[in-house]
């Protein structure tokens, strides 16, 4: 949504900073108001809302108000639906069921208003290239990291997951000119063995996206691509939920892309796989 992007631009004059400020504090009012209303309301001029707008990757005021009202509704849904904090104890198990797709969607819904496509291409063409692919993560995101090789390897693609930099493996990609692609992932982008693995991957000249949110910009500022993920540090805001759905949407992305660049041999190896199965389950009665 365009207004998840907006709360999360970092390259803002303090005058585009008011101008997003005043859309957050009062969302109905863009819907009404004309470039001079909201310039005059928000103590700015017509040319910072315009600046703003192309951060924003619209091509004017009327193509944000366009977006704005398109999302407004479902905007207005979530916010109603989904507080801050969805769950307190006096939540009953519907509440549960019923809120949990909502969380689900509003870290999808948050990542994909912040994705730049052609990050993701330049980074799925990077992918595409590589004949190994390293995935690093520390606690849960490791867990995440195997997971998104075990899916890689599902369609022959060579896929390693660390949680701390394997220097060797390393050395080895970098002697023997092996094409790979690593990626890092970081909740907060400041875990210090995921930021050493970033140093070291740079020495060698390995290319790199990391995947992070917005706390801290260290590590993106290390890595030749970044791809912010929708964070949380409240665990009663379901911090976890949130940040581990948002990177698996990323990665799922990522995957589904490969796998689309490789569909015949995948589709070869699936029939293949069926066949053997099928043999095999005959003879074993």
């Amino acid at each position: 949504m365009i207004v998840y992007k907006m709360q999360n631009l970092n390259n803002l004059t303090f005058q585009e900073q008011a101008v997003a400020n005043y859309i957050i504090k009062y969302p109905k009012d863009l819907l009404e108001m004309s470039v001079t209303e909201l310039a005059e309301a928000s103590y700015t001029s017509a040319s910072t809302i315009i600046r703003l707008c192309k951060k924003l990757g619209t091509k004017g005021y009327a193509d944000l108000k366009f977006i704005y009202a398109s999302e407004y509704p479902q905007m207005m849904k979530l916010k109603e639906s989904l507080k801050t904090k969805p769950y307190d104890k006096s939540s009953k198990i519907d509440d549960i069921i019923h809120t949990m797709p909502l969380i689900y969607s509003k870290a999808i819904d948050h990542t994909r208003s912040m994705l730049d496509y052609n990050t993701i291409r330049r980074v799925t063409d990077l992918m595409k290239q590589a004949k190994i692919i390293d995935v690093y993560g520390d606690g849960i995101n490791y867990e995440v990291a195997k997971m998104f090789c075990y899916k890689l390897e599902e369609i022959g693609i060579i896929a390693n997951a660390y949680n701390s930099i394997h220097w060797t493996h390393c050395e080895i990609l970098q002697l023997d000119k092996i094409p790979s692609y690593s990626i890092l992932i970081s909740h907060t982008g400041k875990n210090p063995s995921v930021y050493d693995a970033a140093k070291r991957l740079k020495e060698c000249a390995i290319p790199t996206l990391s995947i992070s949110g917005n706390i801290d910009q260290r590590l993106s500022k290390l890595t030749d691509d970044h791809i912010h993920i929708m964070t949380s540090e409240n665990t009663l805001e379901f911090s976890t939920v949130i940040f581990t759905m948002s990177t698996q949407y990323i990665l799922d992305i990522l995957f589904a892309s490969l796998l689309v660049y490789n569909y015949n041999s995948v589709e070869k190896n699936v029939d293949a796989l069926k066949g053997e199965r099928h043999e095999w389950l005959k003879n074993s009665y």
